[in-house]
């Protein structure tokens, strides 16, 4: 597992990363498993111009309710330190599926484990 310092980030996105995840603390409390940077930029990759930030947030369970509240904070995080919303690619899982996913060696799940940055929580 990489450090968040090796991470390909700019400033503002580091920014973001700062804010949402308290603010995700604060909305979800103790169901929020764990927050992960995962893909291209977690592997410290050259950002392109188009390059996301790809994060996978871990809920105890989780509803389309919840997912736009995830989704809230992200885009509410981006936009107070003026970062562009759209560049930030996240996706919400809940523990099962997590674990479904490991069980059947999902290669998705494999890269992210491979790559991931814990921001938050359990790896």
């Amino acid at each position: 597992m990489t450090a968040l310092a090796e991470a390909s980030l700019t400033l503002k996105e580091r920014q973001v990363l700062d804010l949402l995840v308290p603010e995700l603390r604060n909305v979800f409390g103790p169901r929020l498993r764990s927050v992960w940077l995962y893909g291209s930029r977690a592997r410290g990759e050259t950002p392109h111009a188009e390059s996301d930030v790809d994060l996978l947030v871990v809920l105890d369970r989780r509803s389309m309710d919840e997912d736009h509240r995830v989704y809230d904070v992200v885009w509410n995080s981006a936009e107070e330190v003026g970062a562009s919303p759209v560049f930030f690619s996240t996706l919400v899982y809940d523990v099962d599926r997590i674990a479904q996913r490991r069980e059947i060696r999902s290669f998705f799940i494999q890269e992210v484990d491979r790559d991931k940055i814990v921001l938050y929580g359990e790896a």
